[in-house]
């Protein structure tokens, strides 16, 4: 039997409610939820579970520690994704612990969860790292967390509960299921105009680091993910066939991407350089032979010296494919070059081949005397 108890905060006014199973013959059970719904949910769900002879905490979630199906989620599911993906997905799960790490499976209540989405969204973090710019020393950049940021750390704890209660049968029910994602705006789709990729391009050969212009031209050119073209080695660049093979991409696919014009001009000089000498294309300035991932601070640089603002470096990617929708690309060939696996992903560029659509269709009734 379950009931729902509505709970009110004497300090607060804060509203709760309490959701309560008892069962003849076992202990009672409860938890506490943001709204009536989520509490009824997991209520029925439970009462579910315990009929069906699936419930079965005190055996396992009640003795099971977070970073233990952490540990067990890292050594199996993660290995069949892309590097990439694996990677981002390592990234949210070392928050994860970092905030779990001590409690036990059962401990993990959606409550809990919504506390922490929370904590997640309002945290600022830096990317870069400080330098010295005429004797004064510059921070990295602070930013914060988008919408769609946090919902994709949401996701990756889902992933790995589902698994938990599905496959290893560890806990009855995805807690994350119960709690609400923020809300991710829109996806806007910001490039550059003539006179604006002009001045960046300036701004960037004025960079002290040499090698943003080649890495920026690359972007506009190729469309390429920024940790694509940062983590690209020589080894993988043909100059004389005029492409790049990146092999670890976002959807596990390696993808080609052709050379041309000033991007394979600016990537031949940049051999003849040190650069050559480190198996990294834009290796680190430390003179380790990793990819040079912090370069942040010159890219902001940059876009203040060229006077562009709201902008961001995967608008290069956005760039790309609106020069090529005005060239008159299809859609087909927008997401052939951007590295698109469903037709899906590239609808949101449909409205730049507008122009180029309604002449074909003007070219053809005209033709067909229509």
């Amino acid at each position: 039997m379950a009931t729902i108890l509505r709970l009110e905060s004497e300090l607060t006014g804060k509203v709760t409610y309490r959701a309560q199973v008892r069962v003849k013959g076992r202990p009672p059970e409860s938890q506490t939820f943001s709204t009536r719904k989520k509490a009824e949910s997991w209520a029925k769900a439970l009462a579910s579970a315990i009929e069906d002879g699936r419930h079965f905490p005190q055996r396992q979630s009640r003795r099971t520690l977070f970073v233990e199906v952490v540990n067990r989620y890292r050594a199996s599911a993660l290995k069949e994704l892309p590097p990439v993906s694996a990677q981002k997905r390592e990234q949210h799960l070392d928050w994860w612990v970092k905030r779990f790490g001590g409690r036990t499976l059962a401990e993990i209540t959606p409550d809990l969860i919504a506390e922490a989405r929370d904590a997640l969204a309002a945290e600022k973090f830096m990317r870069g790292k400080p330098r010295e710019v005429k004797g004064v020393l510059v921070p990295p950049a602070e930013y914060a967390r988008s919408g769609a940021t946090v919902n994709r750390y949401l996701a990756t704890l889902s992933a790995m509960l589902t698994v938990a209660a599905k496959e290893w049968r560890l806990i009855d029910r995805n807690p994350v299921s119960d709690v609400s994602k923020k809300k991710a705006a829109r996806g806007r789709i910001r490039f550059l105009s003539d006179s604006e990729r002009d001045a960046l391009l300036k701004a960037c050969s004025e960079s002290p680091w040499p090698a943003l212009h080649t890495l920026v031209l690359l972007a506009i050119s190729t469309g390429a993910r920024r940790g694509e073209l940062i983590n690209l080695n020589w080894a993988n660049v043909d100059l004389k066939a005029a492409r790049a093979t990146v092999h670890e991409t976002k959807n596990g696919d390696p993808r080609v991407l052709p050379l041309v014009g000033k991007a394979l001009e600016a990537l031949r000089a940049l051999k003849l350089q040190d650069s050559a000498r480190r198996h990294y294309v834009f290796p680190a300035l430390n003179g380790l032979d990793e990819p040079y991932g912090h370069f942040d601070n010159y890219w902001q640089e940059a876009l203040k010296a060229a006077g562009i603002e709201n902008f961001r470096f995967h608008d290069l990617r956005h760039t790309c494919a609106s020069y090529l929708a005005g060239q008159g690309a299809s859609l087909l060939e927008i997401g052939n070059v951007l590295g698109h696996r469903t037709m899906q992903m590239t609808m949101r560029y449909a409205h730049l081949t507008q122009a180029h659509k309604v002449a074909a269709i003007e070219k053809m009734a005209k033709e067909r005397g229509l």
